[in-house]
């Protein structure tokens, strides 16, 4: 339900708080005080488009706020949890925009998208206007409502359509992975190809790393040479005064005084060490030296692997691992193909006896939803009738398909509503009544039936007394407050008996506060005088008042009589 709708800087309101209850509630007042206002501002926190022209003169941005509460059900949890916001026991929409033109939605303080918002907010409240689409007008959600109203008896057989839907699918996605004959020989020739230049090749884990390292190594080998035997040079050249010769003179001439210190011995021995450390150093670097034997019969011999490595890691996924991977799935899907005939005989078998399992089913459902649907008709009709349109024709048309490519899990149906308002006028879509108190009193009657089963708990009427007067006028009041029994209505109107049968009423008026006009919204304790203005105004008050307070009665009459 939605409990309480916050307004700030939208037209002619500055700041506006409105507490909503349950039941039937109804806006009412002058012409121009602003109801409009208060629907637009709703529509914005809903997530319907809205341009820079609602935001107040004067002012930077507009913000509308919305709480509701106990409204979780099955639909909006499963909506929620997709989103990835988890279900709280209170909903806070809010919704800014400034003259830049910026959106800002969040849910429960949640940044959201616009489209996120709106994918909530409909499943929240459907608001009906003279000349506006609903939910239950858009012939998409036909089938769903006629599904709702017949779900008891349709829900079994929904289910077994679903099943062996998922199983027809299933086996005609296995099936196709074969291909046919021919398919199949191409996919295996090239997959044979492929595993052979696999196992060819052979590709080491590392060998790609290792082979650019020797290739690096080779093509510095003349530096490296160089490199060896300078090293060498320095460490061994006795002769040549190298650092072996300085360390052998340095012992030497050290042990011509080892007998005058005591601490020459100590320095001799660490200078031994220092020898034999050196030496083994030296010997290395030779033994590198002996092993440094490139010619370029094995440098090309390398370029050539590294070549055919690289080659076969580029087709077949770029690194070792991918590599290996596809290998393995190539192998997997050649070995399938390889025995495919049988499995493909097999499968088609299954298809056939899946397909018309599925045919059946589906059959099955059309006979209940045709059922389903003559049940609504009759009842549709009987509203339509108690509000002046006995001569209405409504057509719940139902077409099935039997192509098994369009049967899906719902079905072969498609489902629309159609209607012919008046005799001699063929049947139509709903979306192309042209009439506002067509529109009004058949949107009426189709949401009196199935108030309460398309789950949604606020529902909206914008004037929908528009083209209705005289009886009819009391038939739709007790339509309305019928709807309001089972969930919210916020309805604003300028009918008398419409505003007598609320359960809050709502006065929306405007004043000149400080050179602003400025709309204001007052919840009326005791609304007689307004009821009395919708019946004749003030230049009939002495009439009004008592017309006024003999609705009233009548409307709690009726009331009282919906709880017996």
């Amino acid at each position: 339900m939605l409990r309480q709708l916050l307004i700030e800087n939208i037209a002619l309101i500055d700041k506006l708080e409105i507490t909503l209850r349950d039941g039937l509630n109804i806006m009412s007042g002058e012409t121009g005080a602003g109801k409009s206002i208060i629907i637009d501002s709703l529509n914005f926190v809903l997530g319907e488009r809205a341009d820079k022209s609602l935001i107040r003169y004067g002012t930077e941005f507009a913000v509308v706020q919305a709480v509701f509460d106990e409204y979780i059900n099955p639909q909006i949890t499963e909506y929620l949890d997709s989103v990835g916001i988890e279900a709280e026991d209170i909903l806070i929409l809010r919704r800014k925009m400034t003259v830049e033109g910026k959106n800002e939605c969040r849910i429960n303080g949640r940044v959201a998208t616009l489209s996120i918002l709106k994918g909530l907010t409909e499943l929240l409240v459907d608001i009906h206007g003279q000349h506006e689409h609903q939910s239950l007008l858009k012939s998409i959600n036909h089938i769903v409502l006629l599904d709702s109203i017949g779900e008891s008896k349709l829900d079994k057989c929904k289910t077994e359509v679903q099943k062996a839907y998922a199983l027809y699918t299933a086996l005609k996605r296995e099936l196709s992975r074969y291909g046919n004959g021919d398919e199949r020989e191409r996919r295996l020739d090239i997959l044979r190809y492929q595993i052979d230049e696999i196992e060819r090749v052979n590709v080491g884990e590392g060998e790609e790393e290792a082979l650019l390292a020797q290739r690096k190594r080779i093509r510095n080998t003349e530096k490296i040479l160089s490199a060896l035997q300078t090293a060498i040079s320095s460490l061994d050249g006795y002769d040549t005064g190298g650092v072996g010769a300085q360390i052998k003179s340095s012992i030497s001439a050290l042990n011509t005084i080892s007998s005058f210190d005591e601490d020459i011995p100590a320095l001799i021995d660490r200078l031994n060490s220092a020898k034999l450390e050196i030496d083994d150093i030296s010997e290395t670097l030779s033994d590198m030296l002996d092993r440094l034997d490139f010619d370029s019969r094995s440098a090309d011999k390398l370029e050539d692997r590294l070549e055919e490595v690289r080659g076969v890691l580029r087709k077949y996924g770029g690194n070792y691992t991918s590599l290996q991977s596809f290998y393995d799935e190539a192998k997997s899907e050649a070995d399938m193909l390889s025995n495919a005939a049988d499995r493909v005989e097999e499968l088609e078998n299954e298809i056939k006896k899946a397909g018309k399992n599925l045919a059946d089913s589906a059959a099955k459902l059309t006979a209940l939803r045709q059922k389903a649907g003559g049940e609504f008709e009759k009842s549709m009709v009987g509203e339509l009738s108690d509000l002046g349109m006995g001569s209405s024709i409504f057509k719940v048309q139902i077409e099935s398909t039997q192509d098994m490519d369009e049967i899906g899990e719902n079905g072969a149906d498609k489902v629309e509503f159609l209607i012919s308002p008046n005799i001699g006028e063929p049947l139509k879509p709903l979306a192309k009544i042209i009439s506002g108190g067509e529109m009004s009193r058949f949107m009426l009657a189709l949401k009196n039936i199935v108030a309460g089963i398309d789950g949604i708990g606020t529902m909206v009427f914008d004037e929908i007394d528009t083209g209705i007067s005289g009886n009819i006028s009391a038939v739709v009041s007790e339509k309305l407050c019928n709807i309001s029994r089972n969930r919210q209505v916020i309805a604003v109107t300028h009918m008398p008996s419409l505003a007598a049968m609320a359960d809050s009423h709502y006065l929306i008026s405007k004043s000149a506060v400080d050179g602003k006009t400025l709309t204001h919204v007052d919840l009326l304790t005791d609304d007689t005088d307004e009821v009395a203005r919708l019946i004749g105004g003030n230049d009939y008050s002495k009439f009004a008042v008592p017309h006024a307070k003999e609705m009233k009665a009548w409307a709690d009459r009726y009331k009282l009589g919906l709880k017996k």
